[in-house]
């Protein structure tokens, strides 16, 4: 059965930020301005406005004209400085993905609105510092920002402000299935813009009201606001808006199972998605045309649909999107009666899905620690802001005869400390370099020790065994033996055979021909079924941006990481099952080795020196990496590092 994911629309309330339209006669006009414009407050202004025109194109470009703005505000002592240039900058950090950063400024921007005591400045820094914790997942600390937003702009009577604030809010409920609170909130979003005569806001908050009804199993009333709300946008010609619209009309049609007005919804979407470059709304679209024709019973159709939706969500990388249309595929292989490929497409949404859940739970840790830093370096901040204080009193009463000689001896000293920092600084360079050196030596050497030994043992050796059992076998056909010698002769020909595989395995460990002439991630593959293949466990894999060759000493090393976390897994941990994910995005490699095994105390495993581990660490450390272990009794372990790759190869 087809589970279907919500679509709707999500307006940010951003402080002092105004939706222009870019063009180059705007900017060029407003940048001729700059250069005779006096240093006041409207040129402050006139710098912020130039930054916002820069949001589309250069957002480096843009933060660069609002620091410009906040510089000449503390100079002319411009009293809404702080929170125009919090309000505009966090914008952009947004835009970059810098969560914590935004977060850190917009609670700077509560302080500073608060010591202007304005309530429309701190009504909106209360929103935009939700907005940050919203993007960071932590919902609880949105949620209370915006309630203090949203009391705020009701004591002010903004209406604008408190029906989008409540729209904002019915969005967030909805997204953790509070559902009566998302209502009522979307009901007040509905009825401000119907009084505010604001036809785009209103398609909005219907829109979102028809994703919180039918989220909650009422599809006639969200079919209602769905298609007012598709009234309004073909009424203001908003053709992206019509499409995420009509893509939720025909989910509800889809689910009342009247199938020729979702195709209807469905075709006209893909027609909108196409001419407005909208890859996601195509592949949904495309999605629902395959399940109409299945419910049709026209499964040839139904497979080209499907198959079209897989490829569109490949090409944009829309991973949720691509696990939908694989189970999909995997339900028609399955009315098919392909059971072959339609365990090969469970397979693969299954790995897709471990791989974003896995995503995720990082995501959420990396953001848990973020929050966790800002606020200590919050507390911090405040400690120092104190300390300068009293520094700046103690300093105002000495100023006077022992001035000049505090000035001069605070410049020797800090001169003298800056001095030192630098040698430190350099010592511990060299002492780092020293290291590197010494561990790439070392890994050079033991490789190019394996793949002698490795030589050695396959031409070697191996060509020896196995001209002694060409031997033995031509021998065989020249005695005469009793029936029980000539078991024992066989068996000894058998047992010759499983040496020669043996010492085969051992050479191809040592230094896999894979991993030279096919790379690392065919090597990985073969690895994980050899040991799939030959023990009692089952082995996960997925292995993700690594079609592009590194050079050879770090695909090695990678591969000798992965070979170690796994032979250790089967020595000690007596797992079922092992997970072994590699992932490489540009310059970032990410290896995760995960078993369900009886796991163990890893409070202190860094004070550890067993031989593996720093075999291990030695390999993370020259590509300059970190590796982290989490592990209980009973509970399994999971093995997280994360290298840089600096060459590419």
């Amino acid at each position: 059965m087809r589970v279907w994911g919500v679509i709707f629309i999500f307006c940010l309330l951003q402080t002092g930020v105004v939706a222009y339209t870019q063009h180059s006669d705007v900017k060029d006009s407003l940048l001729h301005m700059l250069k005779t414009a006096k240093d006041d407050e409207n040129k402050v202004l006139l710098l912020i406005r130039i930054g916002q025109e820069y949001e589309n194109s250069d957002l480096e470009k843009s933060k660069s004209f609002y620091r410009q703005a906040r510089a000449l505000g503390k100079k002319i002592n411009y009293p809404l400085t702080e929170v125009k240039f919090i309000s505009n900058y966090t914008f952009t950090l947004n835009m970059q993905g810098k969560y914590d950063s935004s977060l850190y400024w917009n609670l700077r921007g509560i302080e500073e609105a608060k010591l202007l005591n304005d309530d429309v400045h701190l009504a909106k820094a209360y929103f935009n510092t939700g907005t940050s914790y919203n993007y960071m997942s932590d919902y609880q600390s949105a949620v209370e920002n915006y309630q203090n937003g949203l009391k705020l702009f009701e004591k002010i009577d903004d209406k604008f402000f408190t029906a989008q604030a409540n729209d904002i809010l019915q969005t967030l409920y909805m997204s953790l299935k509070q559902y009566d609170r998302a209502k009522e909130h979307g009901k007040k979003a509905v009825a401000a813009f119907r009084n505010l005569n604001d036809p785009k806001m209103l398609a909005y908050a219907l829109t979102n009201s028809g994703v919180t009804y039918g989220s909650s199993n009422q599809k006639d009333s969200s079919l209602v606001y769905h298609i007012e709300a598709g009234k309004i946008a073909r009424s203001i010609n908003d053709e992206v808006l019509l499409a995420t619209i009509e893509l939720n009309i025909a989910d509800v049609y889809l689910w009342k199972k009247q199938y020729e007005e979702s195709k209807r919804n469905y075709e006209s979407v893909l027609k909108s998605a196409r001419k407005n470059n909208l890859p996601e709304s195509e592949a949904t679209a495309l999605r629902g045309l395959a399940y109409y024709y299945m419910h049709k019973g026209d499964y040839e159709n139904s497979l080209q649909f499907a198959s079209e939706a897989l490829a569109v969500s490949e090409k944009n990388k829309l991973w949720e999107e691509k696990t939908f249309s694989l189970d999909q595929l995997a339900t028609l292989a399955y009315i098919s009666k392909d059971i072959d490929k339609a365990q090969i497409y469970e397979t693969r949404s299954k790995e897709l899905r471990d791989s974003l859940l896995n995503e995720q739970i990082l995501t959420h840790t990396i953001n848990t620690e973020k929050k966790f830093e800002l606020d200590k370096k919050n507390t911090q901040l405040k400690l120092q802001e104190e300390e300068i204080n009293r520094k700046n009193l103690l300093n105002g009463l000495l100023i006077g005869g022992l001035g000049s000689l505090l000035l001069i001896s605070v410049l020797g000293y800090r001169n003298y400390s800056h001095r030192k920092k630098i040698q430190e600084q350099r010592i511990k360079e060299l002492e780092t370099e020293k290291q590197l050196l010494a561990t790439q030596s070392l890994l050079k050497g033991q490789e190019d020790e394996r793949s002698r030994m490795a030589k050695d043992l396959h031409d070697g050796l191996g060509g020896m065994l196995s001209g002694v059992k060409l031997q033995l076998g031509a021998m065989k056909g020249n005695l005469i033996l009793t029936g029980e010698n000539g078991m024992l002769f066989n068996n000894a020909l058998h047992k010759l055979d499983e040496s020669i595989s043996e010492m085969r395995r051992v050479a191809h460990n040592m230094m896999p021909e894979a991993l030279i002439k096919l790379g690392l991630q065919q090597a990985l593959q073969d690895y994980c079924d050899g040991i799939n293949a030959s023990r009692s466990f089952t082995v996960n894999t997925g292995f993700y941006g690594l079609e592009q060759r590194m050079n050879a000493a770090t695909e090695v090393t990678v591969y000798r990481i992965v070979q170690e976390l796994v032979n250790n897994v089967v020595k000690h941990a007596a797992a079922s099952t092992l997970l072994v994910q590699v992932m490489r995005q540009a310059q970032s490699l990410n290896i995760t080795v995960e078993d369900n095994g009886q796991g163990f105390d890893a409070t202190h495993w860094k004070e550890k020196h067993t031989a593996g581990l720093q075999n291990i660490l030695s390999r993370v450390h020259y590509l300059g990496g970190r590796m982290d272990i989490q592990s209980h009794p009973g509970k399994g372990t999971s093995v997280y590092i994360e290298c840089t790759i600096e060459d590419n190869g």
